[in-house]
């Protein structure tokens, strides 16, 4: 658990750990070989059993799709991932009309810390923190309790950490389940337009804890946090707790909004 939790309270993530994350997510898709070539040594996983083609298409759901992603990327992560593995599957995966990206239907993966970390749609996105409405809505919807959520907002740093790892304990049940911040929530928020998908955990290998995989969420750059009100948050956060970490200053907020 700590390692997990160091790692994304760190300004920057290792560019090789994202190249292995790369890896772990994500895996093949054939049609996309004419565009991303099969580098020497790499070998190529199966296919899911559910594709972005047939989300789009309406013979199957977004739920069956982020499974399916989820099966074969719990698979690949038990393999050895190298950094030609990462920079072949980062190609793929963003090739549309495919396998992993057919119109709306493609994946984000999401950090512990509520940041988009891969974005096979728009990589500018990357790196950026998700609106903490979104974000508590998807903790939500993966079973995190209500009373965690709120106790994530705590200037108690020993319930804030009980919290924490609770978060964590839930989310290592490798949970998935729909979720919803398109309605209003009165005196809060008007609704926020598309915030709606599928969210499906499983445990990294590499990073040593839960990654979040987001389906049929077609996310834009109105469901993220502008920089300079994700830097006041933090910067008051710190000033409260003392604390270092970008993950409890978007906790925070995300387990206030649900007070």
């Amino acid at each position: 658990m700590m390692k997990f939790r160091t790692l994304f309270t760190q300004t920057n993530v290792n560019p090789i750990v994202g190249l292995l994350m790369l890896a772990a997510v994500f895996t093949w898709a054939r049609p996309a070989a004419a565009f991303c070539p099969l580098p020497p040594g790499v070998t190529a996983p199966d296919d899911p059993s559910v594709t972005a083609q047939q989300v789009e298409d309406g013979s199957a759901t977004v739920k069956e799709f982020a499974l399916a992603v989820r099966e074969r990327s719990r698979e690949y992560a038990q393999g050895a991932a190298t950094t030609e593995q990462g920079v072949y599957i980062g190609c793929i995966i963003r090739v549309d009309d495919g396998i992993w990206r057919s119109g709306s239907t493609y994946i984000v993966s999401l950090t512990l810390d509520g940041r988009v970390y891969i974005h096979a749609k728009n990589m500018a996105l990357s790196g950026r923190l998700l609106n903490p409405i979104i974000y508590g809505s998807i903790l939500s919807a993966l079973g995190v309790p209500l009373t965690d959520l709120t106790n994530l907002a705590s200037p108690d740093p020993a319930v804030s950490a009980q919290a924490f790892g609770s978060v964590l304990a839930t989310l290592s049940q490798e949970p998935d389940g729909a979720f919803d911040a398109t309605g209003p929530i009165p005196g809060l928020s008007p609704g926020i337009p598309g915030a709606a998908g599928h969210a499906a955990v499983y445990i990294s290998p590499n990073l040593g804890g839960p990654v979040m995989l987001l389906v049929g969420f077609d996310l834009n750059e109105s469901h993220v946090v502008e920089r300079r009100d994700r830097l006041r948050r933090t910067r008051r956060h710190r000033r409260r707790r003392g604390g270092p970490g970008e993950f409890e200053g978007l906790c925070h907020a995300s387990g206030g909004a649900f007070t």
